[in-house]
């Protein structure tokens, strides 16, 4: 409630669909979809395509973890998701520059 005071935007993160129904009851305008298992730290993009059909076209997703590849920014566009948190393939280049282009080609 302060952040909309503050006229914030809000980001929720969520990791599962009993996570994602909780997250729904706010008056969100995003939602981050993080693709690692907390528990075990797998990770899989499955995450996100699986919890997209229970969020509204109006609500923008960013899905996070597990973005290395310009296939797997391709395998969401495949899935209408074009909005990406990305750290672990920048962080570990010499050229974080030249990484993000590389994963955004295309």
């Amino acid at each position: 409630q302060h952040a909309m005071q503050l006229n914030m935007d809000i980001l929720v993160e969520v990791h599962n669909a009993e996570e994602l129904k909780r997250a729904l009851q706010l008056p969100l305008i995003m939602i981050g979809i993080n693709n690692r298992n907390l528990r075990t730290f797998d990770v899989s993009l499955q995450t996100t395509v699986d919890l997209l059909s229970d969020i509204k076209d109006d609500i923008l997703v960013i899905t996070e973890s597990g973005i290395l590849t310009s296939e797997n920014v391709a395998f969401m566009r495949e899935h209408d998701v074009y909005s990406f948190l990305v750290g672990e393939a920048f962080m570990r280049q010499d050229d974080p520059g030249v990484a993000l282009q590389e994963i955004f080609k295309g």
